[in-house]
């Protein structure tokens, strides 16, 4: 059961110093675009005195979307939590990557496990496949991409994170399976509701939740002052840190434990709704 969303409310006085909110799926209409709505609750956002980050899967790469947004802040949390990239000079200001030895060993246990497996190596700027990959049709610049077995992109520079499909498994019930395989070695998430199967491995520890702790810190700003949204596991964690955690209507099952309130869908620009409802401009 999810909670009512009156068990959170902000009045003048009540409003969270600082908003984190997914994209894809959240944030982001289903066409991949800011909308009008949304746009302007950021601004009115800002306006008010309370900042605005992003938390995203997204590498750098697909950032494109976020640029001259009413931010005063360029950084984003992208990579779930392993990077922290500042759009306004394109370059990394935090980077928690895969240690290449361990990276290695999960290769060769999961391609063990699970025969028929395709890996994906995010690089930072870069993205690496290997040939039986199923690359996304909408690709943001291809042209930063190369195709090659797992084993060799692993030593064309740091690993930011692991992306492990399978056509014969769905992203839950390939999770469970690889999270079972490989314990607290590191950290396994997904964000796809496809059949296609789809999981994205950070380093131990590394998440939306842990970075946007860290990113937190160094603005003096406690969790119980944060509110975020999100709908996939993998924005789990940062809304069970966070003091004013959302949830999307159409949010993954798993996120109902958390007993969050549901908002509609990003198709009607909820996140900019509620956070217009908290500044009196339903």
């Amino acid at each position: 059961m999810t909670r009512a969303a009156a068990a959170y409310p902000s009045p003048a006085g009540e409003l969270p110093r600082l908003i984190a909110s997914d994209l894809d799926g959240t944030f982001l209409s289903p066409d991949g675009t800011v909308s009008e709505l949304n746009l302007a609750a950021i601004a009115a956002a800002r306006d008010a005195g309370i900042g605005v980050v992003f938390a995203t899967g997204r590498p750098p790469r697909w950032l494109d979307v976020l640029r001259g947004l009413p931010c005063d802040e360029q950084r984003v949390i992208c990579s779930n939590g392993a990077l922290v990239f500042d759009l306004s000079d394109d370059r990394p200001l935090i980077s928690h990557p895969l240690p290449a030895a361990l990276v290695a060993e999960v290769v060769a246990m999961i391609r063990e496990r699970l025969p028929g497996v395709a890996f994906g190596v995010e690089l930072g700027l870069r993205f690496g496949t290997e040939p039986d990959y199923v690359r996304n049709s909408a690709d943001h610049h291809p042209e930063q991409s190369t195709v090659a077995p797992a084993e060799e992109l692993v030593g064309a520079g740091p690993v930011i994170k692991l992306l492990v499909q399978h056509v014969a498994y769905s992203s839950d019930d390939l999770h469970a399976i690889v999270e079972l395989l490989l314990g607290d070695r590191v950290t396994v998430t997904h964000s796809s509701f496809g059949d296609l199967g789809l999981l994205e491995i950070s380093a131990a520890g590394v998440s939306k939740a842990s970075t946007l702790a860290e990113y937190c810190r160094g603005l003096g700003i406690d969790a119980a002052d944060v509110a975020a949204f999100g709908d996939m596991p993998n924005d789990a964690e940062m809304l069970g840190w966070v003091g004013r955690p959302y949830v999307m209507a159409h949010a993954h099952a798993s996120l109902a434990g958390l007993g969050a309130p549901a908002i509609g869908s990003n198709a009607d620009s909820a996140v900019g709704r509620t956070i217009l409802s908290w500044l009196g401009r339903e």
